[in-house]
């Protein structure tokens, strides 16, 4: 604020001021608002703290307020000359009698609904004109409960969960369900269903007692792999393998049954055991073009 805006009202002192000056914007969850001190209609106004308790809050745009004071770069408003000449702008206010206030403010079809708490904390906002609704909590936690009925959440587009760590968890304990495993909906545990899904991770941990995994098609690609199974048992109608390197130790045995058993080999076909036995119900046919014994 410049000495010549000030000079144009009554002044106590050199830098200060006790006068009138039009509201242009009120900022409730700040608790300040733009002042118009000159009467230009180009002044874009100055910024001063409200200082009115907020059991008497009703402020709206372009009431005339009282201000004072002793910085011309601390304003503060300490009263209400005048309410606006268009009732349509004033806020409506509804006071709870633990000091909660809900005000409506703003010209019909674009009103913005906000509700404050005792401490004039925002903590809901719907601004009529932008179709947007906002819950506002500064401090503590935020509940949604229903003891007798379900929550849904529906958009239609993005739905966009953020925080410092996320955490689903379902109360029921029962084993997996068959229905959910063959993507049916189902009634106990934590169900996720859209056409895509995608989850990222810098790491990542999953543990599950019992699981199922079903579907038409899987491609799993990792750089490292490691599988460890007291048990495992695989059944294929079809198996195809390629590696570059395989090697497998096994401690005891190994056993292969199969109709019929083909091996090619390119270059050398290396067979060595302590004792070797070959024992063939019918034919034994060797075919080479030599064939050294000994």
């Amino acid at each position: 604020m410049s000495d010549s805006v000030i000079e144009q009202f009554n002044c106590i002192g050199e830098n200060r001021y006790l006068g009138p000056a039009e509201i242009l914007e009120v900022d409730l969850a700040e608790r300040r608002v733009r002042l118009r001190l000159g009467g230009s209609e180009d002044d874009i106004g100055v910024w001063a703290r409200i200082a009115i308790a907020s059991a008497d809050l009703e402020i709206c745009e372009h009431d005339q307020a009282l201000v004072i004071c002793d910085d011309p770069r601390e304003l503060y408003v300490i009263g209400i000359l005048r309410k606006a000449k268009d009732a349509a702008g004033s806020p409506k206010k509804v006071a709870h009698s633990r000091g909660a206030v809900a005000t409506a403010s703003g010209l019909p079809n674009e009103q913005t609904l906000r509700v404050f708490s005792s401490r004039n904390e925002l903590l809901f906002e719907y601004d009529e004109a932008n179709h947007r609704a906002r819950v506002n909590v500064e401090s503590g936690d935020l509940e949604f409960v229903t003891r007798n009925g379900n929550i849904t959440f529906t958009a239609e587009h993005d739905v966009l969960v953020q925080g410092q760590s996320v955490c689903l968890c379902s109360v029921a304990t029962d084993k997996l369900d068959p229905k959910c495993a063959s993507g049916e909906p189902s009634s106990r545990g934590i169900e996720i269903r859209g056409p895509a899904l995608r989850v990222s991770a810098e790491r990542g941990n999953i543990q599950i007692a019992e699981a199922a995994l079903t579907g038409s098609r899987i491609l799993a690609n990792f750089r490292e792999g490691k599988l460890i199974v007291d048990r495992f048992e695989s059944v294929f109608q079809t198996l195809t393998e390629k590696a570059k390197n395989a090697f497998r130790t096994v401690e005891q045995l190994t056993q292969l049954r199969a109709a019929r058993i083909r091996t090619l080999v390119e270059s050398t076909y290396f067979f060595r055991a302590r004792k070797a036995f070959i024992k063939s119900e019918e034919d034994y046919k060797i075919r080479a073009g030599k064939i050294h014994l000994g």
